[in-house]
């Protein structure tokens, strides 16, 4: 887990990049137009072991939970995922900087969603659990794929070609110009075991039918998320063991990973 020190080193440190890549990605289409109030796409209920019905409403991030939003991110997903978790992520300052920085810059695009529940000491709602998206438009260069890593292990993370033509494959598939993609499923561990994962990709239909996005793709390493893929309706695309994920001399990028299976899914969205 990061103590609040290691985030606000990350921030400090990336300010000027992510300036400079602000500044890129105003040049890419908008999906959702500056100052629009987020939307609420759904409220749930879900009963805990107690018997105690506890409620859930997923909506897009506002404004003001976005630094929230990242925490969130460093303190679970840097640690539980699997690639981050073998490549021991939440201890690599660099690594933190990098990944806040990108999850800094999907934010301001104002599509990202969080499941929120209510605090029960007071204060702002609790950040259940939460996913970072972005759109991929076929015409145009993500200004993020020109960000200039810190950690090498970061860089890998993003440019290791674990799946040849990634883009061409959601294109050629679904015949389309543009899909919704994420860079991070991630729930607080004191609200796994309610389903919050599947809830939260489901959303995804009503993100595509509002915005006029045809389709969605991702990468899922973890056996749950791939698992919650499934519930969700997404398909297998393509997949790659992590034993053959490996550098020009044979040598395994993400050795003793905790996971079997590399998977990129995706779903024609409704």
């Amino acid at each position: 887990m990061f103590g609040p020190n290691v985030i606000r080193h990350a921030q400090k440190i990336s300010e000027e990049v992510e300036a400079d890549l602000e500044k890129a990605m105003e040049k890419l289409p908008r999906i959702k137009p500056p100052g629009q109030p987020p939307k609420i796409w759904k409220s749930i209920e879900k009963v805990n072991k107690e018997g105690k019905t506890i409620k859930f409403t997923i909506q897009e991030i506002p404004e003001d939970r976005h630094e929230d939003a990242v925490q969130h991110m460093c303190t679970y997903f840097l640690t539980d995922e699997p690639i981050c978790q073998c490549l021991n992520a939440k201890d690599d300052p660099a690594f933190v900087e990098d990944m806040s920085t990108i999850w800094r810059l999907l934010l301001v695009e104002g599509i990202s969603i969080a499941a929120f529940t209510d605090n029960p000491n007071g204060g702002k709602p609790i950040i259940a659990g939460m996913n970072v998206l972005g759109v991929d438009f076929r015409d145009h260069i993500d200004s993020i794929s020109k960000y200039q890593f810190k950690s090498q292990n970061c860089k890998n993370t993003f440019t290791v070609e674990v799946v040849p033509d990634e883009t061409k494959i959601v294109y050629e598939h679904y015949g389309i110009d543009k899909y919704l993609y994420a860079i991070g499923l991630s729930v607080d561990p004191a609200y796994r075991g309610y389903g919050l994962g599947k809830d939260i990709l489901k959303i995804r239909d009503l993100i595509g039918r509002e915005y006029n996005i045809p389709a969605t793709a991702t990468v899922f390493s973890s056996i749950i998320a791939q698992k919650s893929a499934r519930d969700a309706g997404f398909e297998l695309l393509t997949a790659k063991d992590f034993v053959d994920i490996v550098d020009e001399n044979g040598k395994q990028y993400f050795p003793g990973v905790k996971s079997k299976t590399f998977e990129f899914m995706g779903k024609r969205l409704s």
